[in-house]
């Protein structure tokens, strides 16, 4: 091991930060960074050998040996040797070179024997295989996390349908599968959300609506966002502005897709400006939601249109191809910007109709 990695985490939006440095073969200690307690100021750096870390906990050994906890809220940076190969994969992670990334990831994830880095490790698969498009894999991979740390700090990756269409047979099979899985309620999730717009909507809608009031704080937050799918064209300007306070007052991180549901009930009531604000925020506040990002790009384009403003309309388009080529809404900004933009009502996508 030759190179140190700092895991980063965040909260205004949370996020994985990769940043690489090189360094002496003799370092071999982990550098955690806390967050400072109730009691104190500022931060607090420890040096010494992480034994784990999860979403409850980090336990460290100290270098005279003693082995102490912190709650996992407070690590903030960890930064830690790591293989030649998990370096590379960072580095091709960073020029969104996913494939190369990934198989990259997978062989160091083979290499390394501590949990709490295999975890991390997992973690950027699922963003790999998500920007991939391989949704089956991201789902399997997410879950491969969840059972290995239910509390896990890389939650947000979890890769949910917000855009409404009809999966492919593969994918509706998969979310069959994760559906049923009741011991994980994070699969039942998973499953639901892609499952929204197939006949078994009726079952899955109950089955969000149950997962509202789960323990765990993030799944009931998310199922209940994945249930306004449902709720897009009846829904008032009284209700949308309930979607969004609920909205600010969940963790930064899950609040992508919501921002994506907000915009189409705003569409939907022609308040073009609204929705085009609440799709900006994606892009700007999470990217790594590539797909998502780039949709909500070109439907924030699409209402700039619509308000007469083909020069904003011009420029979103051109971010959503520039920052995001390899995904299907990109090549649909650049389709848009040659026919000289026509636009077309994002209503189409909306999961009630």
């Amino acid at each position: 091991m030759n190179e140190r990695r700092t895991i980063a985490r965040r909260s205004t939006p949370r996020a994985l930060v990769v940043v690489l440095a090189a360094c002496g073969a003799a370092v071999a200690h982990d550098t955690v960074y806390l967050s400072a307690g109730s009691a104190e100021r500022g931060s607090t750096k420890l040096v010494g050998e992480v034994i784990d870390y999860t979403g409850r906990e980090l336990r460290l050994r100290t270098p005279g040996g003693a082995e102490q906890t912190y709650p996992g809220e407070r690590v903030r940076r960890i930064e830690y040797p790591t293989t030649p190969q998990q370096a590379e994969a960072d580095a091709r992670f960073a020029r969104h070179e996913f494939a190369a990334a990934v198989s990259l990831y997978e062989q160091a994830r083979r290499d390394d024997a501590r949990p709490w880095v295999r975890r991390e490790i997992t973690a950027q698969i699922v963003w790999c295989d998500r920007a991939l498009g391989r949704v089956e894999r991201a789902g399997e991979e997410f879950l491969l996390l969840m059972r290995s740390d239910p509390s896990t700090p890389y939650f947000d990756g979890i890769p949910l349908a917000w855009i409404a269409s009809e999966p492919s047979p593969e994918l509706e099979q998969a979310a069959r599968r994760w559906l049923g899985q009741d011991d994980v309620p994070a699969a039942g999730l998973l499953g639901a959300s892609h499952l929204l717009t197939t006949a078994a909507r009726g079952q899955v809608l109950d089955r969000l609506r149950r997962l509202a009031t789960d323990p765990d704080r993030r799944i009931a937050l998310l199922a209940t966002a994945q249930t306004w799918r449902t709720e897009i064209v009846t829904a008032n300007p009284r209700q949308l502005e309930s979607w969004a306070a609920a909205i600010d007052a969940m963790p930064a991180p899950l609040r992508a897709g919501p921002y994506y549901v907000l915009g189409l009930g705003y569409d939907r009531q022609q308040a073009w400006n609204e929705a085009a604000l609440a799709w900006m925020r994606i892009p700007i506040l999470d990217p790594r939601h590539r797909a998502l990002a780039a949709r909500a790009l070109v439907d924030a384009g699409g209402a700039m249109e619509k308000l007469g403003r083909r020069e904003a309309a011009t420029r979103l388009y051109d971010e959503a191809g520039r920052r995001f080529p390899e995904t299907a809404p990109a090549a649909e900004a650049r389709n848009r910007l040659e026919a000289g933009m026509n636009p077309s009502s994002s209503g189409d996508r909306l999961a009630s109709d």
